[in-house]
């Protein structure tokens, strides 16, 4: 069993003066973050206590702990090691010693986040990587995993691999920015799903990007690569933006405006709903957690519950651990 305390690394407690006197400083509002002693809850039926072994970093991790974060909150989402404990409720699914990895809504909650001897994870919310694979490659199947998939499966339609719904004929998907690691995981479950892959990047990523399955690749600097683009695939209806900042949003609203199509960005840089002819989708990972959330309560926006999602993030994992790994596949190759 483990201890009654653990060690995190956890947001500090400061007053809103101070808070605000650092902020007319330009030093930002963070509460700070040290490395403390806290107490280890108890897990739920349901849930599964983890030793961490591995974690993953990630620019979520710095927003969390520079702006939205409360005070003593656990920093840090993507983990791997092995199940310390089992409740009854989980017992068909893991024992104690299995190897785990996955994704937790970290810097926001005393006793979620990753950067922590343990953790408590919902025991359907996670996969078995194999034992080919290391720790610490494992702890990456986080948040740009689970956002590539969140993007492609739930708001772009493209069809879960080996599903029923067979892909359309010539069905082809724009991956901006292909060499970011969300990208290049939307790459690979694009490939899985049937689709060409169109990504830009810079010239020393060609090769990167096309190892994952890229089919086209254009040069991220070229001034002609919206054209050439727009040129070669001419009835593109799907976008994932990988940088999701207003150039790259414009850049795939272009892309897919002659087929009217659907752009999936990760920043609120372009406000989400209708444009003519084109859907900016905006997604944050968070919500396929299941679990209604806010930021900088209580002046800051919330978010329901969303059980399709968190079914969504269920059957991924589901598939990387029962099939997609078994058969040797791209996305689960020790990059």
């Amino acid at each position: 069993m483990a201890p009654s305390e653990m060690t995190a690394l956890a947001l500090n407690q400061r007053s809103w003066l101070e808070i605000l006197f650092n902020a007319i400083q330009g030093k930002g509002i963070s509460h700070g973050v040290s490395v403390k002693k806290v107490q280890r809850l108890s897990i739920r039926p349901s849930e599964l206590l983890v030793k961490v072994y591995s974690v993953a970093c990630n620019p979520t991790d710095v927003a969390h702990i520079d702006i939205v974060g409360p005070a003593h909150s656990i920093v840090s989402c993507d983990y791997s090691r092995v199940v310390e404990e089992v409740r009854a409720a989980a017992t068909e699914l893991w024992k104690v010693g299995d190897r785990i990895a996955g994704v937790v809504h970290g810097g926001l909650f005393p006793d979620k986040g990753a950067f922590a001897e343990y953790l408590k994870v919902p025991s359907d919310l996670a996969w078995r990587p194999p034992p080919s694979m290391s720790h610490q490659n494992a702890s990456t199947y986080g948040i740009s995993a689970v956002t590539a998939m969140q993007a492609l499966y739930t708001k772009l339609d493209v069809p879960w691999p080996g599903s029923n719904n067979s892909t359309p004929t010539n069905s082809t998907i724009l991956v901006y920015a292909g060499s970011t690691t969300a990208s290049l995981f939307a790459i690979q479950l694009s490939k899985l799903s049937g689709y060409t892959v169109v990504t830009n990047c810079s010239p020393h990523n060609f090769d990167l990007v096309k190892s994952y399955g890229a089919d086209a690749v254009y040069d991220y600097h070229s001034i002609s690569a919206l054209e050439d683009i727009k040129k070669d695939y001419p009835n593109l209806k799907r976008a994932f933006d990988g940088i999701s900042l207003k150039e790259s949003t414009r850049f795939c609203f272009s892309a897919v405006e002659k087929s009217g199509g659907k752009v999936v960005v990760l920043l609120d840089t372009v406000k989400a709903g209708r444009k003519p002819g084109v859907e900016i989708i905006y997604i944050l990972m968070y919500t396929l957690l299941g679990e209604p959330f806010a930021f900088v309560k209580p002046i800051g926006p919330s978010f329901k519950a969303e059980p399709a999602d968190r079914e969504a993030l269920e059957k991924f994992y589901k598939n990387l651990r029962l099939k997609w790994c078994q058969e040797d596949l791209t996305v689960c190759w020790e990059h």
